[in-house]
Parts: structure tokens; sequence; C-alpha cells
């Protein structure tokens, strides 16, 4: 039995990522470029599904390739601590063995600051400095045998004291023209307020990425190399409304392209039937993986805004919400700019809303659907 190649799974990275040629063209550039470039520090802001833990892997697997150790961590209270240590566990192999004489002398003249062997700090280092100082202490080593360092934090909440001493560090490293490099990813809201925090301004420098849906005709290209070389057929217009039914969003082109192989393994000819059926089961998995997980940090009022949002096939008008919830216009304004920054909606016009995440509006329009559980 032939292996599925779609992974509808968070976290995972998927066997070919399609529709962010132009974001990975300018990852490989900066980390080519010499140490200052402005890309190499940047934010990749979106929804659950939008495919950032994905282009991080991707991020980690390029700059490999290019002498760099990739340091993968999730945000949390460990943070710098797991930096450290990735950082040390990547890089070891490539430090092992007796020191240099330069290596010796160096330690030798900062008084007893630097490491026992390889990437181990010594004890002195250890007890008594802090995690600049030895974030530092490591991009030195490394640079010694050509390597440099990727940050790779994933699944940023929001402002905190470890993010804080990142971005504080990170900036100090850059003016002293360390060889590294930064990727932070996380949702909207979350990368807002670490973008809103007084002592985080400099961050608004960095390359900031928004997750847009990939483009249909790429998604049908895809699925149609896809099923071409797992040897089967499929009609133009099963295709279509495969690739049609994703809206863009790289989570749902796993899920379908998941459920039309596993319905249709073994089976020469994928059928309408088989397309329809597949994109029913992947609509009912987005409650739990993405649903959820966007309301769940939403208030009532938030999500009877989006209610009355979703009874608009496409675009909402402000005046037509107003209208709607009866409340008045600064009342739509403040809850507009709410779900803007949580990246629920978006405003492609003046007095005009969308919901952006592919059949929420179709989720909060069921006859079973409870607002009290959130």
């Amino acid at each position: 039995m032939k292996t599925n190649i779609f992974t509808p799974t968070f976290g995972n990275k998927p066997f070919r990522i399609i529709g962010r040629d132009d974001i990975l063209q300018e990852f490989d550039e900066a980390i080519s470029a010499p140490v200052g470039h402005p890309g190499r520090s940047m934010m990749l802001i979106g929804q659950r599904g939008t495919g950032k833990t994905a282009l991080l892997l991707e991020f980690a697997e390029r700059a490999q390739k290019k002498n760099y150790i990739t340091a993968k961590v999730t945000a949390n209270a460990q943070l710098l601590s797991d930096i450290l240590q990735v950082i040390q566990s990547q890089g070891a192999k490539f430090v092992k063995g007796k020191k240099s004489i330069s290596e010796v002398n160096t330690e030798v003249n900062i008084k007893g600051i630097g490491f026992s062997l390889g990437l181990t700090f010594n004890e002195e280092t250890e007890k008594n400095y802090g995690f600049r100082i030895k974030l530092s202490l490591l991009l030195d080593k490394l640079s010694k045998y050509n390597k440099g360092v990727l940050l790779l934090v994933d699944e940023v909440q929001s402002s905190s004291d470890s993010i804080r001493e990142l971005a504080t560090t990170y900036q100090h490293l850059i003016g002293e023209e360390k060889n590294i490099a930064i990727v932070m990813a996380g949702l909207p809201s979350a990368l807002s307020s670490v973008l809103n925090d007084k002592i985080l301004t400099f961050l608004n420098r960095a390359k900031q990425i928004k997750m847009n849906p990939i483009p249909i005709s790429e998604v049908r290209q895809f699925y149609q190399e896809s099923f071409e070389n797992n040897k089967q057929e499929i009609s133009d217009k099963a295709l279509e409304k495969a690739a049609k039914a994703t809206q863009g969003f790289p989570y749902l082109l796993q899920l379908i392209g998941y459920q039309i192989e596993r319905n249709c393994a073994g089976l020469k000819v994928i059928s309408d039937q088989c397309v329809q059926s597949a994109i029913k089961e992947a609509k009912a998995a987005l409650a739990d993986s993405v649903f959820k997980p966007c309301l769940n940090p939403l208030s009532n009022q938030d999500i009877a805004f989006l209610q009355a949002m979703a009874k608009d096939k496409t675009y909402s008008c402000v005046d037509d919400i107003a209208t709607r919830l009866k409340v008045n216009q600064g009342y739509v304004q403040m809850y507009r700019k709410r779900l803007l920054d949580a990246g629920v909606i978006a405003a492609p016009r003046r007095g005009i809303m969308t919901i952006i995440i592919p059949y929420l509006n179709e989720y909060l329009l069921q006859e079973n659907f409870d607002l009290a559980t959130f």
C-alpha cells in the first residue's frame, strides 16, 4: 500500500512547499548576504493552518546547507535556556576535540569566561553569566568553524520577559556584527502585542510576512502533479473543485489531499464523488483543529460580531453590521479592530470587512453552534 503523501498534521513539513517562492527566495538571499542584511530578521504572521511552522522547518533545512546551526524552539518560559541548549546540541559535532592554542589563549585572556570542552560552558560561565554573554560566546566559538546561527522561534504568544530579553540581546549582537539571524512566527494578535511593546519597537524594522492564501492555480497544479505521480487520473472538473475548496489555505490543501488519497487508495480514477466526500470530511475536521483554537481566545462579543458578519456570503459592510447588531459606529469600529488584530477578519477597503478563515462563517451559523462553549 502506497504511503499517503499529504500530511495534514500541525508541526510537520510537507514534502513540498508551494506558493511561498518569493518568501523563500528572500530568505535565501538574506542568509547568503553579509551580516547586517535586513532580511535576517523576519516575522511570520498568520492564523493556525497557514503554514508558519512548515516554513520554519524549510528555513532550517536551507540554512543548514549554508553553514548555519539552526535552533528551532517554541516560545515558553524556558525559551532562553532552550535556545542555548539546542545550539550546543546542534553545534557540538562541529567543535569536538581539543581546543586550539588560540582558543585556550582567548579564554585565558577573558579571565575564565568560556568553555570547558566543545560547546559546554565552564563552571565560571555557567554560574555567573546570563543569556547575552553565553549566546555571544557560542556565536564566537562557532564562527571559528565558519558557522552562523539561525534562531527559529515558533508559537510566539505575546510580549514576555523572555521575548524581551531575546529581542534586545539579538539587537546588541547585530550591532556587534555577529553572524546571527532570527525568524519569529505567531498568531496576528500575539505578534501585534510584541510589535506594540515599547521596549521592542526596533522589531518593527523586521521583515513582516503575512501568510496569505496560496493562489488556487498553484494548488491545482500541485494536486494534478501529485495525483499523476501516484498514477491516478482525475477529471478537470473534480480537480478544480478540490483546488477551489482549499481556498488557498495550506492546512486545507493537505487535509483535502489526504482525504482524497485515503478514500481513493488503490483506485486508478479519482471520481467526483470521492472529491466531494473528501471536501466534506475535511471541513468537518476544521472544527477542532482550527475553528475552536481561533475562537477560544475571543470574547462572546467578538464571536457575536463574527456571527453577524457570517450572514453575508462574502463581504460585510460596516453600516450593515451596526444595523444588524443595533449598535453605534464606535462599537463596530472597536470590535472590527479587535478582530483585525486577532487575524480573523480582513478589511480590504474602507467600510468593508470579511472573515478570512475558510468555512468559519458556515461553522458560526450552524444550528447547534453554542456560544456558551467559548
